[in-house]
């Protein structure tokens, strides 16, 4: 009797597995279709893999055509020359000449990160007297940290008082250059405010009878040409470290900040190289 109920106990049992095993068959069934429908629409929304070479045109777009000016357009930037201020000292301009320097912009004089006061370069008179006297071309710039538009015409006005109309083979040029400093005063110039303070520098030099430039690195470029400015002016640009600039078509291209030039001992010296057939004038 015992082994009787132990063998029903045994049939029942495996009838409860087949069964399980029957009901679980659909269960996975729909699993394996779902994971399947799933795979599909991973694979078909899976992101499209551009071309090598549209990968490559796209790099480019991105960065602003960096290191894409053609070979022809860097040809034109032959002329060799500097830049300089009180931070190079004494300089010895017949050895600079004879270093084949070309041209010199020399700094008049800048506004102070902080205190906003207008100041005269210490070397301004001895470089222009000097680069003079030796038949080298000059432009003057300067170094502008205004954050209103009357302090922007101050300056302008202070350069055409230190100039009393002497003329110059170059532009003078608007500097200005977006302070690093938290407690700079111009640390924090809208864009619209950069655009309005070149113009109204650059419309009073020229109102004056001077040309203007306008100079510029990889961070304000972008901010004056949305503007149009880098159309209506010529343009100094500055990028360092690179064999040839972001933005192509430039009147300067100052390429280093590290130059070494005979008669100028005690300081580097910005380089740079200039459209053969640009002048002032």
């Amino acid at each position: 009797m015992a082994k009787s109920k132990r063998r029903r106990k045994k049939r029942r049992n495996i009838k409860i597995g087949r069964l399980l095993l029957v009901m679980s068959i659909p269960v996975f069934m729909l699993y394996g279709l779902f994971s399947a429908v799933g795979w599909v629409f991973d694979l078909k929304h899976e992101p499209a893999q551009l071309p090598q070479s549209e990968q490559q045109q796209q790099s480019l777009v991105e960065a602003g055509y960096q290191n894409a000016c053609s070979t022809e357009d860097l040809a034109k930037l032959t002329r060799f020359g500097i830049d300089v201020s009180q931070f190079q000292k004494a300089i010895d301009w017949q050895t600079v000449k004879e270093a084949q320097v070309e041209y010199a912009f020399i700094r008049v004089g800048a506004r102070g990160y902080v205190t906003g006061e207008i100041y005269e370069d210490e070397t301004f008179v001895a470089n222009l007297n000097g680069a003079k006297s030796v038949g080298m071309d000059v432009g003057i710039y300067f170094f502008s940290q205004a954050v209103t538009e009357q302090e922007v015409i101050e300056e302008a006005d202070y350069v055409l008082s230190k100039l009393q109309g002497m003329p110059l083979e170059l532009p003078i040029v608007y500097d200005f250059e977006l302070p690093a400093d938290p407690e700079a005063r111009g640390h924090n110039l809208s864009n619209e405010e950069l655009i309005l303070q070149a113009q109204r520098f650059l419309e009073h030099i020229e109102q004056n009878g001077y040309k203007g430039m306008l100079y510029a690195n990889p961070q304000l470029y972008p901010i004056y040409e949305s503007a149009g400015l880098t159309e209506r002016w010529p343009i100094w640009y500055a990028e360092y470290e690179t064999e040839s600039p972001q933005y192509c078509d430039l009147d300067i291209w100052q390429y280093s900040d590290t130059g070494e030039i005979p008669g100028i001992d005690d300081h580097h010296v910005d380089l740079n190289l200039m459209r053969t057939d640009f002048q002032a004038q």
